[in-house]
């Protein structure tokens, strides 16, 4: 009796842990694993950065918490968590997959080499009100000094080097295509001016309209109020035009003679209605005595507009 006693006091005892341990299985079943990737351990520097990436792996429909995932902060004097990236691989075969990258920057200014640990990161998994923790192990690496305190060797210890000059930049090309570029801009300057005619330019006598242009604003400027001097001024920025058209053809141009200098210049029949109601006009002040129907005929603002047009048609802007 005694030994069959102590043999079901045994198999009580056995059932009483099974019952205990059946609870703790499916808990441990729904972390598949986390699998931690890390660079290299030693060699580290101050202002480093380190990323650590952790592949984690549950059991569906099990996710993890994004709730639980750390802020990027200050952890210590010597360490920042910079930076946090999740990213869902999706369920396959009942396993839900995620990539964990924890960028980390390091401060630390150790005298000697020493080794340092980042700390583990403690997440979640969720699957409606059931809560499993999921967590990133830690990481240890060597951190180095920039340089060394006490020399290890004969003769001093290490001395920093002053910083490197910055190398003289090659201007030479630079310049000589400057030098260029400001020449040609300077030709392409003087040759708008010659071909507008501005400053000295307007005064060759290749561009009779251009001084005719010029000159007749100022001659038909008058005294307000005074008839015989506006009829006496008309008269003379008449004149001018009629130089300019005489300059132009090489001889002397009347009315009759307007084909043929259309003829011989043929940009100049852009205006040829214009131009023949100056000659109408002229016949008028000249020939007939009658310097206000030439006015009216031809009045003195649009006089100085055919003026200008002229010279833009002499000069191809027309």
């Amino acid at each position: 009796m005694g030994r069959l006693a102590r043999i079901l006091s045994t198999l009580g005892l056995l059932a009483t842990l099974v019952l205990l341990a059946l609870p703790t299985a499916p808990a441990l079943a729904q972390l598949r694993g986390v699998e931690l990737y890390a660079p290299r351990g030693f060699g580290h520097v101050i202002g480093d950065t380190l990323t650590l990436s952790a592949d984690i792996a549950l059991d569906a429909p099990f996710v993890l918490d994004p709730a639980s995932l750390p802020p990027p902060r200050a952890l210590n004097y010597w360490l920042d968590l910079r930076e946090v990236r999740l990213k869902d691989h999706g369920v396959s075969e009942g396993v839900h997959r995620y990539t964990l990258d924890l960028v980390y920057q390091t401060f630390y200014a150790p005298l000697e080499p020493r080794r340092l640990t980042i700390p583990a990161v403690a997440l979640f998994a969720i699957e409606g009100e059931r809560r499993v923790p999921v967590q990133v192990p830690a990481w240890s690496f060597l951190m180095s000094p920039l340089r060394e305190i006490v020399a290890t060797g004969p003769g001093p210890a290490m001395a920093l080097r002053p910083d490197i000059a910055p190398p003289a930049l090659p201007t030479a090309g630079l310049l000589r295509g400057l030098a260029l570029a400001l020449g040609v801009a300077l030709l392409a300057l003087l040759l708008l001016a010659w071909q507008m005619g501005w400053g000295p330019f307007g005064r060759r006598r290749a561009r009779p309209f251009a001084r005719a242009a010029r000159a007749i604003p100022s001659t038909l400027a008058t005294a307000p109020g005074d008839p015989v001097q506006a009829a006496s001024r008309y008269v003379q920025a008449l004149q001018a035009l009629h130089r300019a058209f005489d300059a132009t053809d090489g001889k002397g141009v009347f009315a009759e003679d307007l084909p043929g200098f259309f003829e011989r210049h043929a940009a100049f029949r852009a205006a040829e209605a214009e131009v023949r109601r100056l000659f109408a006009a002229s016949r008028r002040a000249f020939f007939g005595a009658d310097p206000a129907g030439a006015q009216r005929e031809l009045p003195p603002d649009e006089l100085v507009a055919l003026a200008r047009r002229l010279r833009a048609v002499e000069r191809g802007t027309a």
